[in-house]
């Protein structure tokens, strides 16, 4: 069937004659409420990224998004050396959507010092959290590459198959002149390579012929920026649109009685919750105050009034899939509003403005759940006031009035290291850009941070990971709401499966068909 396509204004006016639209393989068209201001992968790291990264840059490993196994990727196998080396052997007959051919020259440039590990690199901000303990990528031939680490790391695997270690192309990156005209149309060996990219309107990807793998499902993606939740279900019930991302749970029972259209997605590995700042502001400094909103939250209310039961409540950052490293003996319920006031009174706190920067459509329900967490913060005596932001850089612009930020902890793999250690850690975005002031408990923190990142052995690893919570509780610098939900509607023609682990959206032959 043909597909027809009218503008998301239009679409309420024209329902009854779309009854046929249905998604095609000429043309499949997402939309969200922001797509990303950057494409290069270490140009940025947020959910927007994530959502087409991965369909046109590809990693050394891949891990399953249903199960976390780890698979071949980029590099055909793998072999740990040492402690702290491991030599990832390359796929042959590989090639960039540049037509070059993927050699162990481009993975060693990918991570050298004109992108990533020179003082001075453009990727160095982003990816080091992910990356800052890497110590060189070296090439042993065409082939073969050995990554070593500056210490002994258990996650090496892991970290080469996540977030901001995918590959690109040395002369992609040489031709183009410079990191602002790369920045515009970086080069991978993905199944969809980019055609075009509007900054807050549209981003074009179609099929890369030369792909080693199977051949990519759609000719072309568009991922299209619609910010509001009305217009976004709006096209896709004109056929304007073949999924929509930040589906609410209220809206689960409505699209889903439409007959052509599938509701599918739940929680990933990603914790929602708060960002303090706890330097730039004297009130944000007490130790005491951050804790009371921890325990004003009734996290409860939040999951089952406003998603429905779709996902769980999240009272410290921990995910179950970190396995041996899940510690349950951690997972007692924060909500205690007599402890909250009591902390509130004990802090000096004097009715000051506590601001909250947010973005009103970001996350799923953001500023539904924001006025519902403010509502229980003011019965525990705090004078919070929301103030709505176009985006990251206004959230995020340092002062004195920056004091709580809305925020996602992703868990990239299944380790502690890659969740709240990742994002709190010395070389951490929030810790280089004023969140974080220094303290005692801080410092023993990351002392123990260490210990878990660069230890082999289990028990210690156990341990260490442990006592950082303990510490993180005596001096909170985030504050855990609920697992995210990500939550997607699509043409029932759309055969897809969201990922049970993070908000990517994979778009290959693996995982998409048109029936």
């Amino acid at each position: 069937m043909f597909k027809i396509r009218k503008t998301a204004a239009l679409a309420a006016l024209f329902c009854s004659s779309v009854l046929n639209a249905w998604a095609s393989a000429d043309h499949m068209v997402i939309a969200m409420p922001q797509i990303p201001t950057i494409i290069e992968p270490q140009g940025i790291n947020n959910n927007a990224i994530d959502r087409y990264v991965g369909n046109v840059f590809e990693t050394l490993l891949k891990a399953d998004q249903k199960t976390g196994e780890l698979k071949p990727g980029l590099a055909e196998s793998w072999c740990r050396l040492s402690p702290d080396t491991v030599e990832f052997k390359l796929r042959s007959g590989v090639r960039f959507h540049d037509g070059t051919p993927l050699t162990a020259d481009d993975v060693v440039f990918t991570f050298g010092p004109e992108r990533f590990s020179g003082e001075k690199a453009p990727g160095r901000a982003v990816a080091w959290e992910f990356l800052g303990n890497l110590k060189e990528v070296v090439k042993v031939d065409d082939l073969t590459v050995r990554v070593t680490m500056k210490a002994p790391d258990p996650m090496i695997e892991r970290r080469f198959s996540a977030r901001t270690s995918e590959i690109i192309s040395e002369d992609g990156w040489k031709a183009a002149g410079g990191w602002e005209k790369w920045l515009k149309a970086p080069v991978g060996t993905g199944p969809y390579r980019i055609a075009s990219f509007k900054t807050g309107n549209r981003l074009e990807l179609t099929r890369f012929d030369g792909y080693w793998g199977k051949t990519a499902p759609a000719a072309k993606v568009s991922f299209v920026e619609v910010p509001e939740l009305s217009a976004r279900v709006a096209g896709l019930r004109s056929g304007e649109f073949d999924l929509i991302t930040e589906v609410p749970p209220d809206q689960v029972k409505p699209l889903s009685a439409d007959g052509r259209i599938d509701v599918t997605g739940g929680a990933i590995d990603n914790i929602y919750g708060l960002v303090f700042d706890c330097k730039s502001s004297a009130v944000m400094q007490s130790k005491e105050l951050r804790q009371a909103i921890l325990h004003a939250i009734d996290r409860d209310i939040l999951v089952n009034a406003l998603f429905a039961g779709r996902t769980s409540t999240a009272d410290n950052f921990q995910s179950k899939t970190f396995g041996e490293l899940y510690l349950t003996t951690a997972g007692e319920k924060l909500y205690d509003p007599a402890k909250a006031r009591a902390l509130v009174k004990a802090s000096g706190y004097r009715g000051e403005p506590i601001v909250w920067r947010i973005q009103a459509g970001y996350y799923t329900q953001e500023l539904v759940v924001t006025q519902a967490v403010a509502s229980m913060l003011k019965a525990a005596g705090l004078n919070v006031k929301i103030e709505v932001k176009e985006n990251w850089t206004q959230v995020e612009a340092p002062g004195r009035d920056r004091m709580i930020n809305n925020a996602s902890f992703s868990a990239y793999y299944p380790d502690p290291v890659a969740q709240l250690w990742r994002r709190l850690k010395p070389s951490s975005f929030w810790v280089q850009n004023g969140y974080v002031a220094d303290s005692a408990e801080y410092r023993r923190f990351c002392e123990l941070g260490e210990k878990l990142e660069t230890s082999v052995d289990p028990a210690e690893r156990k341990a260490a990971w442990g006592e950082m919570l303990k510490v993180f509780s005596q001096n909170p610098w985030a504050c855990p709401l609920y697992s995210l939900p990500m939550l997607y509607a699509k043409q029932k023609n759309v055969v897809w499966e969201a990922s049970a682990l993070q908000g990517s959206l994979d778009l290959s032959a693996e995982n998409l068909s048109f029936q």
